[in-house]
Parts: structure tokens; C-alpha cells; sequence
């Protein structure tokens, strides 16, 4: 099958199209032809060698997949070929990864494509969809409390501002002056840069652009969780700092959808690329300011 080959850690050029071996379906295993895949922060720190894995060369990329079931392994219940799916795959614990024709994974790590988005446009929710989910579910939180989002206008902090609004929690923002108005449509009560929220006593940040600094925002006591891959704060005034990493999970995949269907959750899409201008999407993005998930289409 195609796909977008890396052939060893290094620059966005070095990813190119070629060919590898089709996967195996084993037994609780479905095969999605790809419809579109995203492009994450994940995938150019892997790429880059930022992250320190162990990877299998050539490796192909990419977390997220929307397509269409081909076929299904023998102990296969829960999926049909013709069936549309989403999925998040953790790449580094699988052969391949999304960049490519075809995906071959268990069938619980897929939930039902959303019926009100363009499935090449489904592949947009399965990461930051479910890394904003399982960030605010390692808080407890109050009913009224305020709770600050950095990078508010990213892929998962407009997410987790979203999730948080609709548990009825106050939401602030920080994010850039020309996404304020983007940010108040979606509830935000408070938008700005860091160094202007340090007296604010948020009860909680949630920091998803690797503002270590936002530490200063939240009160004595309070929370304080990050997603991010840099060095974290040190705890301070009763606040205990950690940082949160995803898994794959259908089923919260699914919960996510329904919110997707029913109008309670939005996931915007920025730009698409060829599967053979997987490079450029990469440069682009590590280039920054795009509004919105970047997509690859095979």
C-alpha cells in the first residue's frame, strides 16, 4: 500500500511516498481504508526526534484515521465492512501509523464516524478530542469553578474549552488577541496573555501550550495540568503540578461523537494536503498560527 515512509529521524523532506507491505487483520483486528489523517504536534516531535522512541524503520506516521471498514477479523462484533470510522492510534505502539492507504487496528480503538461532518473531516477529532477529555478528567473540579485554558484557540484547548463549558464551568482563555472573538463565541469569559492572569485565582489551568509560567494563575490549592512535553512547573502553594497523556479509548471516541452530532462540540478543520505533500504539511504547521487541524488525504 502507499504511504508517507520515514526512513530515519530528521527534516520534514525526508518524509516521502512509497510502498510497504500490506498488515495482517487478525482476529479482533478491523482494516480501515483511509479516508484522511491528521497532522499533530506528535507526529513532527517523532519525526523531528524530540521524542526519544524506538522506532521501527521505515516507520510511517500519523495518530488519527477517519475512513471505511474493508474488513474484519473473525472475533469482530462491533464493526461491518462499509461501516465509516474514526480512530486514534498511539503510532509508536504500532507497526504503521495513519499516513497511509490503509490502517489495520483492534476494533476498540474506533468508534462510529460522526453523520453530521464530512468524513475526510472526522479525522480531525480523535486526538485532541479524547487528550482534552482525559486531561479534565484527571481535575475535580467543583460545579462552579473557573478554569483557565492556555492556548485556547489550539486543537485541544478549543476542545477543552468547549468540554468544560458544557459541565457549566467558568472558562478563561489565553490565547492571541485576534482569537478572542473566535474564543467569546464559544463562551469564554475571559481572554489574554499569560503575564496578565497571575492575580486572577483561577481555580484550575489547564495548560495546553506549554505555559509553565500559568502557574502563577491559578489559586492556593488549586489545580494545575499540562499536556505538554517540556520541563513543568514545580509545585508551589498547596498545587501539585502533573501532566496528562492520552489512550486510545473507542468507547470515550464514541461519547465524543455524540456530542459532535448533537451540536455540543466542535472540531474545525484548517487545511488539507495530498498524501504526497505530507513534508509540506508538516513544515506549515511547525511554522505555527494555523487555526484548526491539518489534514492529509491519501
Amino acid at each position: 500500500m502507499k504511504a508517507a515512509i520515514l526512513p530515519t529521524i530528521g527534516a520534514p523532506d525526508l518524509l516521502l511516498l512509497g510502498e510497504v507491505p500490506d498488515l495482517p487483520v487478525g482476529p479482533t483486528d478491523i482494516a480501515v481504508s483511509v479516508a484522511a489523517a491528521a497532522v499533530n504536534p506528535v507526529d513532527l516531535k517523532t519525526r523531528s526526534g524530540f521524542l526519544k522512541l524506538d522506532l521501527q524503520f521505515p516507520a510511517v506516521l500519523g495518530w488519527d484515521v477517519a475512513g471505511v471498514v474493508t474488513a474484519v477479523g473473525e472475533q469482530v462484533r462491533r464493526f461491518a465492512p462499509g461501516d465509516r470510522v474514526i480512530g486514534m492510534i498511539a503510532q509508536p505502539a504500532h507497526r504503521y501509523g495513519t499516513y497511509a492507504e490503509r490502517v489495520v487496528a483492534d476494533q476498540e480503538l474506533f468508534a462510529p464516524a460522526p453523520s453530521t461532518v464530512p468524513l475526510t473531516e472526522a479525522a480531525a477529532i480523535p486526538l485532541a478530542a479524547l487528550t482534552a477529555r482525559q486531561t479534565l478528567g484527571t481535575l475535580s473540579l467543583a460545579p462552579d469553578a473557573r478554569v483557565l485554558v492556555t492556548g485556547g484557540a489550539g486543537a485541544v484547548g478549543r476542545i477543552a474549552v468547549q468540554l468544560l463549558r458544557h459541565r457549566g464551568h467558568s472558562v478563561g482563555a489565553v490565547a492571541r488577541a485576534g482569537d478572542a472573538d473566535d474564543l467569546c463565541d464559544l463562551g469564554v469569559v475571559w481572554t489574554g496573555a499569560v503575564d496578565r492572569v497571575e492575580e486572577r485565582g483561577w481555580d484550575a489551568v489547564v495548560d495546553t501550550a506549554g505555559l509553565a509560567s500559568s502557574i502563577a494563575a491559578v489559586r492556593d490549592d488549586g489545580a494545575f495540568v499540562s499536556i505538554d512535553d517540556n520541563e513543568q512547573p514545580r509545585p508551589q502553594r498547596g498545587i501539585t503540578p502533573h501532566k496528562s497523556y492520552v489512550d486510545e479509548n473507542g468507547s470515550a471516541l464514541a461519547e465524543l461523537v455524540a456530542m459532535i452530532d448533537a451540536g455540543q462540540l466542535r472540531v474545525p478543520v484548517a487545511r488539507s494536503y495530498a498524501l504526497a505533500d505530507v513534508a509540506r504539511a508538516h513544515t506549515d504547521v511547525a511554522g505555527g498560527g494555523i487555526r484548526g487541524k491539518v489534514l492529509v488525504i491519501p
